[in-house]
């Protein structure tokens, strides 16, 4: 089954204990596994000294999270350099590729996240199609044809938006990505040590 996801967004001048009422109850709806969390949080994990990011995080880790992002993903002429827009998963192991899109023409980069999720074993009894190929090759090359289009989508003549760079992600996943013909398979690829990049 797929991970179930959920989106936060907090005020950069919200209440600190009003959001932690929310995010505890938001987790009390949310699985033990597969669950992803993202958003704005506007805590800043780069300021290891802030007591509000410090509380963050310990209430990430009490609830199983671990955030994908480490780097910065907010900044602007008023303030330094910040990391406030995370993604937040209780399934580390099914992390592929985890980032940033550095330059985009806007105060927040687009955070980003490739989840590989194993299949149940009754679906794989009754045979997997496979629309898509993520190996190695395919998605150093959606990553870097991203990063070659970065200047298209920080054009200062253009205002870039969610949708604009939304609409280049899934283009791009599908050139480089999706298969010409499906693939009926009753072995799950991800569970299969010997499938190498190369192969797939």
């Amino acid at each position: 089954s797929s991970g179930i996801n959920a989106e936060y967004g907090r005020p950069p001048n919200g209440d600190s204990g009003d959001f932690e009422i929310e995010f505890n109850h938001l987790q009390s709806l949310l699985p033990r596994d597969k669950s992803i969390v993202l958003g704005d949080f506007n805590f800043d994990l780069l300021k290891s000294t802030s007591p509000g990011a410090d509380k963050f995080e310990n209430l990430m880790l009490s609830n199983g999270l671990f955030p994908l992002i480490s780097i910065p993903t907010h900044s602007s002429k008023e303030s330094n350099a910040s990391c406030i827009d995370n993604i937040l998963t209780n399934n580390i192991e099914a992390v592929f590729q985890s980032g940033v899109i550095q330059d985009f023409g806007s105060h927040h980069k687009p955070i980003v996240a490739i989840f590989k999720f194993s299949t149940p074993g009754k679906q794989i009894k009754t045979g997997q199609i496979q629309y898509y190929s993520y190996s190695k090759k395919n998605v150093d090359s959606v990553f870097q044809e991203l990063v070659n289009k970065k200047h298209e989508l920080s054009d200062k003549n253009i205002s870039p938006t969610f949708e604009t760079f939304f609409e280049t992600f899934r283009t791009t996943i599908d050139k480089h990505c999706k298969l010409e013909k499906p693939k009926v398979s009753k072995r799950n690829a991800v569970t299969n040590p010997w499938i190498t990049d190369s192969i797939a």
